[in-house]
């Protein structure tokens, strides 16, 4: 076992230059990977227009890596710059492209990496009225070799006057039965008059669209009013006591009947004598006669003539004098003398 030892002292006496620098070689080699490891970069750098560089440098800075790597990006592009951990870093290019915006009868462009139409608007300094649109829509996302459209858009309200017709409307009565083909009429006819306010669309100064936005009525139309013969029909329109009908141009259950004569008057609606109203089914009378508030019905003895169901709520000179018996009213001057003097009967209820 000495004999070994001393052999292998022997050998590395002889050999102690050699394994000296052998251990400072492995001793560099070591130091050198540990720096290499430390203090290099590996790099990849992605541009859309070319394939993917990959680099292993000491350098980081963005600058010296892109120029290592003989990119060169226009100002108008847009890098993204990422450092991984274990010294891995990630160059990404996104290539600038010109969008071409037709707006006010001229094209503008925007220069732009990524984004949307807003953006592209934004970008070239186009700025959208309230109603102005775009095509495509302002959300769309745009890509290389895609145009945009911008439309202006302009209301315009305008007025105009709007005549508005009147109607003719017919009134059956048999207050005119001696001439039954005789047309009369009571209320002339008079046209309205509207204010029509409507919104025109204009797109690119072009109109595109003209809608009725409001119509302010300045006059109402009065509708003309033409009497006309209805055998039988009462001028009144007062209702019949509960339960009391009329056959053959006599009601049932009345009291008493006046045979007397008639006329027709007419004035401005208000209260009679009585204090009570003035309308058609109202009549004049002398109180004592027939006092206030009794409900009659009005026919002449043939029935040719029909004044129907009447309330006793005026007096006047006439009926108390005993010129007449009993003075209708009418709400038109016209049908007051068209009355003229009839015989009636005066069928007294209750």
């Amino acid at each position: 076992m000495e004999k070994e030892k001393k052999k292998l002292w022997d050998i590395l006496k002889e050999n102690k230059a050699k394994i000296f620098f052998t251990c400072l070689s492995l001793l560099i080699l070591c130091a050198s990977t540990t720096a290499l490891f430390f203090f290099t970069n590996i790099v990849r750098i992605s541009d859309n227009s070319a394939e993917d560089v990959v680099m292993i440098t000491t350098f980081s800075q963005q600058d010296k890596l892109l120029e290592l790597a003989n990119v060169q990006p226009a100002d108008t592009d847009k890098i993204l710059y990422t450092s991984y951990k274990g010294n891995y870093r990630d160059i990404t290019i996104k290539h600038s492209f010109v969008v071409p915006i037709t707006v006010d009868g001229t094209t503008v462009k925007a220069t732009i990496t990524e984004g949307n139409v807003a953006n592209c608007l934004a970008n070239a300094g186009v700025v959208l009225g309230e109603h102005d649109f775009t095509i495509p829509s302002l959300h769309t996302q745009i890509k290389e070799g895609d145009t945009i459209r911008v439309y202006r858009v302009q209301y315009v309200d305008n007025q105009y006057e709007e005549t508005v017709p009147y109607e003719t409307k017919y009134k059956q009565s048999s207050l005119t039965f001696r001439f039954p083909k005789k047309q009369y009429t009571l209320t002339e006819g008079q046209n309205g008059k509207n204010l029509v306010t409507y919104r025109e669309r204009y797109v690119d100064g072009e109109l595109q669209l003209a809608l009725v936005s409001k119509v302010e009525v300045v006059k109402k139309p009065v509708n003309k009013l033409v009497l006309t013969y209805g055998k039988g029909v009462p001028v009144s329109k007062v209702s019949a006591p509960a339960g009391v009908t009329v056959s053959n141009g006599v009601p049932t259950g009345y009291t008493r009947v006046w045979n007397t004569s008639a006329t027709g008057y007419y004035s401005a609606r208000g209260k009679g004598s009585s204090g009570l109203g003035l309308y058609y089914g109202t009549f004049a009378v002398d109180p004592n006669v027939i006092p206030y508030g009794t409900k009659v019905y009005i026919a002449s003895p043939d029935g040719k003539f029909v004044y129907g169901w009447a309330i006793a709520t005026d007096t006047g000179v006439a009926v108390t004098d005993g010129r007449v018996g009993v003075d209708l009213f009418y709400e038109t001057y016209k049908e007051s003398t068209l009355n003229w003097k009839n015989e009636v009967n005066v069928y007294i209820y209750g």
